[in-house]
């Protein structure tokens, strides 16, 4: 059952808190285990920004593809895309001996993907669009994708509490899962 407006706001007042480096945001997550199976609700909220950014990202490339393979291929993606972060850190997390804070950080790491849409979207779309110059169009999209970044490490550190450096250890984890999944769909289409 998908989570009530209420719920939905409060968790995505908690993410932009977290945005902005505040770490009370946890405060209004709900981090027990029912609380992190109602974020990845969070992937229907990032659904339809996400196929803008597919479309975009394949405009030209998968003409010879039939829509229904790049469909299909996509939509696995996507969903292998929202599970493996959480399955590997559930693992990790184990053997950290943190395994009770994986709930928080599901929760957390799942909202803040919303916030991180919101902010990615109109950049791609404004590079996309060849209004910029391309440096600067590469520069934009660059600066952004650090600060998410950034936003990413932040959000797994005050979650987990964890050092910084095993914070960024798990953002390069989820980059370097994400390049596969992206890899490997792109490879079936």
């Amino acid at each position: 059952m998908p989570p009530n407006p209420t719920a939905i706001l409060t968790a995505l007042t908690g993410a932009y808190r977290l945005a902005r480096f505040d770490p009370s945001g946890l405060s209004c997550f709900d981090r027990t285990p029912d609380g992190a199976l109602a974020s990845f609700f969070a992937a229907v909220l990032v659904l339809p920004a996400y196929a803008l950014l597919l479309a975009i990202r394949l405009w030209g490339q998968v003409d010879d593809s039939p829509l229904l393979q790049v469909l299909t291929v996509e939509s696995i993606a996507y969903v292998v895309s929202w599970t493996a972060f959480p399955l590997a850190l559930h693992r990790i997390l184990t053997l950290l001996g943190k395994a009770e804070r994986f709930p928080g950080a599901v929760t957390a790491y799942n909202w803040s993907a919303v916030i991180q849409m919101a902010v990615y979207l109109p950049v791609m779309i404004l590079s996309a669009s060849g209004l910029l110059p391309g440096f600067l169009s590469e520069g934009l999209v660059l600066g952004v994708m650090m600060a998410m970044l950034t936003y990413q490490w932040f959000v797994l550190r005050t979650a987990l509490d964890l050092s910084g450096l095993v914070a960024a250890a798990l953002v390069m984890v989820d980059l370097f899962l994400s390049a596969m999944i992206t890899d490997l769909a792109d490879g079936l289409l």
